[in-house]
């Protein structure tokens, strides 16, 4: 993922040079933030659209971003509350858009060219998918940024500002309900199987 650009009708020596001390800067995580937005957002497009809102939303702050010590944990919180900050707005707004029918077409779709392995491999993920969507926001942010992303305890509470005990009891917490889920709807495949 490129970074974007932001002056397609070309700019100035000073503006050029600013420009490309922060691709330099933000350019070695950029894949880590696309990830990570994706995480949250389960969506190509939407995760796309969120990274490049923290972009621009952090292109103006660049001399301060040059000071950080630590960019990457600061980077994933920005990311984290640009979601956060998108997400209650979606909620407050009164249009509802949902493509999960879409989805479910598609996937169906894709089935039936799929080889076998790769078949089970997509309904393993889409498990876990909608397992971890049944979680609560925040257990759900926990699990994917701790056991998916693999960020400490540490980072993560520098990101959400969360002690750091605090985020033990939640993500062992959520662990468990993730495996009550995954448990329950293994019974429910498997007795589908049975009387199917």
């Amino acid at each position: 993922m490129a970074v974007i650009n932001l002056w397609p009708f070309g700019r100035s020596e000073h503006v050029q040079s600013e420009h490309d001390n922060f691709e330099q800067l933000v350019q070695p995580h950029l894949n880590r933030l696309y990830k990570l937005a994706y995480r949250f957002t389960g969506h190509r497009d939407d995760a796309e659209d969120l990274v490049q809102d923290v972009l621009l939303k952090l292109y103006p702050r660049l001399q301060e971003m040059q000071k950080i010590e630590m960019l990457g944990p600061w980077l994933s919180r920005v990311l984290y509350r640009q979601f956060i900050d998108k997400l209650r707005s979606q909620q407050r707004s009164p249009v509802q858009f949902t493509d999960e029918e879409q989805s479910y077409y598609e996937s169906q779709a894709d089935s039936a060219q799929l080889p076998a392995e790769l078949f089970e491999s997509r309904l393993t993920q889409e498990a876990l998918q909608q397992a971890l969507d049944e979680l609560s926001e925040d257990m759900r942010i926990l699990v994917m940024l701790h056991d998916v992303e693999g960020y400490t305890l540490q980072e993560i509470h520098q990101m959400l500002d969360v002690p750091v005990g605090t985020l033990k009891s939640r993500l062992s917490r959520a662990r468990t309900k993730l495996k009550e889920i995954l448990s329950q709807m293994e019974l429910f495949s498997e007795a589908v199987r049975v009387n199917g």
